[in-house]
């Protein structure tokens, strides 16, 4: 039986090779809980940032994989992949002129910004019920529709043609192979991307991630509980509150609260906390009110 106290949010330096599904299914395994989720997908040549949702926290996906994302990127010019990435096809272009630091700083300057993107058809978009990436490996044209996405910044790492690395901060649903394939169309060379790393989702970072060797050495010596983000850095992007026990167990009961902590919200959607830094839920601010949006647990009145 799995350990009522592994619930949380973790954070995985995932390897290249597994699937985010994968690793899902691997921490099952480990910790004997079937309640574990992704947020985000890593495709499998990816490295870097996966965060898992562990019991009831899986209910906070919507929210953290909502958050702002960042990469290292390795982009090969000279080339362009049926895929987007290194699994290819790889098929080389010809007389490709080598574009200067110069072009290359236009180039990432004008896909930085507010831009409407092209999901690979590789991806694991469905069309018309089905995944995407399956009606491509069967020869299926696939017309994706683009859709607007927010590059916050590109910085030009190394350069040495044919390939440069950038790092990326970019919005929730951005494909940086798409952004690889851009940055080819722009410079006239073609290009993929050869490899990615993911730095970051939200305020999660690789400084507090987990290797799956890692995660198994520290649960089977009952440490892994200690990994665990805390809710209010994995919930950083939303404000947040902190209610009394009486106005918890109104919140936790289905009901709308009035609060005089209420006067400091800033936004509409909110994270509710005790005294004691334990997370209770998601809010709504409506009208004056905290409208409970997603409850994670219950509370007693006080005696």
């Amino acid at each position: 039986m799995a350990d009522p106290n592994l619930t949380g949010v973790l954070v995985i330096d995932k390897d290249k090779g597994p699937t985010s599904h994968d690793i899902v299914a691997s921490l099952r395994r480990i910790i004997g809980m079937r309640r574990i989720g992704h947020c985000g997908t890593l495709d499998p040549l990816a490295t870097g940032v996966l965060v898992l949702c562990l019991g009831r926290f899986t209910r906070l996906n919507r929210w953290l994989n909502g958050t702002d994302k960042e990469y290292l990127a390795t982009i090969s010019l000279g080339a362009t992949s049926r895929t987007g990435d290194a699994q290819g096809p790889i098929i080389a272009e010809s007389n490709v002129r080598p574009p200067t630091e110069g072009d290359l700083a236009s180039a990432l300057e004008a896909l930085t910004g507010e831009i409407d993107q092209v999901p690979p058809a590789f991806s694991a978009l469905k069309v018309g019920g089905v995944r995407s990436y399956k009606r491509a490996r069967r020869g299926e044209e696939i017309a994706l529709k683009a859709r607007r996405v927010r590059i916050g910044s590109i910085d030009l790492m190394r350069y040495e043609f044919p390939e440069l690395v950038v790092r990326v901060q970019c919005s929730s649903g951005t494909y940086i192979r798409s952004l690889a394939q851009d940055l080819g169309r722009a410079l006239e060379t073609g290009a993929y991307l050869a490899d990615l790393r993911r730095l970051r989702v939200g305020n999660l970072g690789l400084d507090m991630a987990l290797t799956m060797d890692q995660v198994f050495t520290q649960h089977k010596s009952g440490q892994l509980v200690d990994a665990f983000a805390h809710p209010r850095q994995a919930l950083g992007e939303l404000d947040s509150i902190e209610l009394n026990p009486d106005e918890l167990v109104e919140f936790t009961h289905g009901k709308a609260v009035e609060s005089p902590s209420l006067g400091g919200m800033q936004r509409d959607i909110c994270a509710v906390f005790d005294s004691s830094e334990n997370l209770f839920g998601i809010g709504r601010y409506e009208n004056g009110l905290l409208k409970p949006f997603c409850v994670l647990r219950s509370h007693q009145a006080r005696a």
